[in-house]
């Protein structure tokens, strides 16, 4: 059984962990046990805080997000490169806390006069602190204004000096509260919220419109019915490699911060270089019916570097050094980032990248797909829309210049489970007409299904009956759902997706069209902005081979309910790209049929 999946990891809470800890010095500030007046018993009270998105990439905070750039890497091959922020981490409230899970060890100092007038140390796991040998049970100072430092052993202390290098970016944790005024007695809290002093930044690879197979390689049980499962390339000339790496000297090495002038020097710069191969895991279910040698799809990759502040995104680049696809080779093709960005100690970023092929792949008449340049004397039935579903799209409407047709006769509702929101519009990746829950087994009961199914009679490939495998059309041409039609102008126009990095495959990626003001059920008041595309493009994918690109109203294998009204979905196409709107099922509209081969 073939399951699509994609690399995937935990995706967590920026979560909170606090904790209280409390040392001593100054022994002879006690006096029968009590602080003398005019002292302060200080106490701490530490809480470690997740990585933050960036709030803002191009420029400003209020800037429009960044445009993706469009890269010729030669040889039929483009990229479309963004860099965004990071939001698999959302800010939680500060309240949120929770006692750290594994031990570990900070030290706080504080400081009058740049002079270091205490020093705690100890390690905390979970609620429980213990001080290191020697230490009490608070820091005593004299009331007044003090600087504070606190840090995890991942950070060096020289004197007032403070030094971070690139190799512990991930862990380190530093934090400076300046002018704490001490006047409580006979004991006072200081808050820390320790942030990381790292970057993180995580190259995302997306395979747009050349997603290809992969095979699971091991599988277990992680916690309940959850299961971990590891995939690579299937083919060996598929098993891509590629660097992530900086010219020389370009990435700060080491972070100094200098308590006496408040600011950060970057005395020694270095280079990256991060060799990456294609492969990683997923998180199933124990009910997926997924065993090791299964195939899924391998849609993006993605790894994760940690740096110091002040790096320039810019310096990155991608290189691939191995590894081909569908027959054309990536090695030696360079992928830039463009936008100069410093970025900033406790934020997370995503360099985001879409790797295209220019080169379109097409259906044959013999039921055969790849390359025109590889298939000389074929004759092209449809252009290939996602490679590993195998799914094709028509070269022409299916009418062929003549009457469009209606969907049916009926107003009233003909499927078990129609939409009735924009999350089932769009959760609803494969045609629903071969789902069991579909009451319509009929073709011939919509005039429409029925000019789809009748296409193989036009172009000499397909079948004059329905048949499906693992529940999809297989050989058949059909009407697609709105996702699916949606994704011919992802593979086709460019169509710009800034979620792409958080979807297993381009079928799920249409989500984020949805209104921020759409109802929980129904579609009144609400409009879809879709992305504006390439049409160019798109429509060359067509006319290059003698197609005739979609324009118009074409019908989508969705029903609606909105209210007590049954419609279609639809699916217009413009000069710009695409619209969406809820039909009329009798009224005519155009047919695109689409096939599994």
């Amino acid at each position: 059984m073939k399951i699509n999946r994609f690399k995937s990891f935990f995706l967590l809470p920026a979560l909170f962990m606090g904790m209280t800890l409390a040392g001593c010095s100054n022994s002879e500030d006690i006096v029968d046990g009590q602080t003398q007046e005019g002292m302060g018993s200080v106490s701490f009270t530490i809480k470690e805080k997740n990585y933050e998105p960036a709030e803002e990439v191009a420029g400003t905070r209020a800037a429009a997000p960044e445009q993706p750039e469009i890269q010729d890497l030669g040889d039929g091959w483009m990229a479309e490169v963004s860099l965004v922020p990071d939001t698999t981490h959302a800010a939680e409230p500060k309240a949120k806390t929770r006692a750290i899970n594994t031990p570990t060890h900070y030290t706080i100092q504080a400081y009058q006069g740049n002079v270091k007038k205490g020093e705690l140390k100890g390690t905390f796991n979970g609620s429980d602190f213990t001080p290191d040998a020697g230490q009490g049970k608070s820091i005593i100072l004299p009331h007044g204004t003090y600087d504070f430092v606190c840090f995890n052993d991942k950070v060096s202390a020289n004197g007032t000096q403070f030094t971070v290098n690139r190799a512990d970016a991930g862990t380190a944790r530093f934090t400076v509260k300046r002018g704490v005024v001490i006047n409580q007695d006979p004991k006072q809290f200081v808050d820390f919220e320790m942030k990381h002093a790292g970057v993180k930044i995580t190259h995302w690879v997306n395979f747009i419109n050349c997603p290809f197979k992969g095979v699971i390689t091991g599988r277990v049980g992680i916690y309940m019915s959850s299961t971990l499962n590891w995939y690579e390339p299937a083919n060996p000339s598929e098993k891509l490699k590629y660097t992530i790496d900086t010219a020389p000297n370009k990435i700060p090495e080491t972070e100094v911060y200098d308590l006496v002038t408040n600011g950060y020097t970057y005395p020694t710069m270095g280079q990256i270089s991060q060799p990456v191969d294609v492969k990683g895991t997923f998180v199933g279910s124990m009910v997926d019916n997924i065993s090791v040698g299964d195939n899924t799809g391998i849609y993006n990759n993605n790894s994760t570097d940690y740096v110091l502040p002040m790096t320039d995104c810019a310096e990155y680049k991608l290189t691939f050094t191995f590894g081909e696809l569908y027959g054309k080779s990536l090695v030696g093709k360079t992928i830039t980032v463009a936008t100069h960005k410093l970025v900033e100690a406790n934020k997370s970023y995503r360099v985001v990248i879409g790797l295209f092929m220019k080169d379109r792949m097409y259906l044959f008449n013999d039921g055969t797909a790849g390359l025109l340049s590889q298939n000389p004397g074929k004759t092209p039935v449809g252009v290939v829309v996602e490679p590993y579903e195998r799914i094709a799209v028509a070269l022409k409407d299916a009418d062929n210049g003549g009457t469009s047709p209606i969907w049916s006769s009926s107003l009233g509702r003909e499927s078990q489970d129609p939409a009735t929101n924009y999350n089932k519009v769009f959760g609803t990746k494969f045609s629903p007409y071969y789902s069991p829950t579909t009451v319509d087994q009929s073709p011939s009961s919509s005039p429409a299904r029925q000019l789809a199914l009748d296409y193989y009679q036009t172009v000499g490939y397909g079948n004059s009956v329905y048949i499906t495998g693992n529940g999809r059309p297989k050989r058949t041409w059909y009407i697609p759902t709105t996702a699916e039609f949606l994704t011919t102008g992802v593979s086709f126009g460019k169509m710009h997706n800034p979620n792409a990095s958080l979807s297993s495959q381009t079928l799920s990626n249409f989500y984020y069209l949805i209104p921020a003001n759409a109802p929980t059920t129904g579609f009144t008041g609400t409009s879809l902005n879709i992305p504006q595309m390439d049409m160019v493009s798109f429509n060359k994918a067509f006319t290059d081979v003698g197609g005739t690109a979609p324009t118009g109203t074409y019908w989508t294998d969705i029903e609606c309910q909105d209210g007590s009204r049954f419609k279609q979905a639809q699916i217009s196409v413009n000069s710009t790209g695409f619209g969406f709107q809820l039909g009329d099922k009798t009224l005519p509209a155009k047919v695109r049929p689409f096939i599994r081969y």
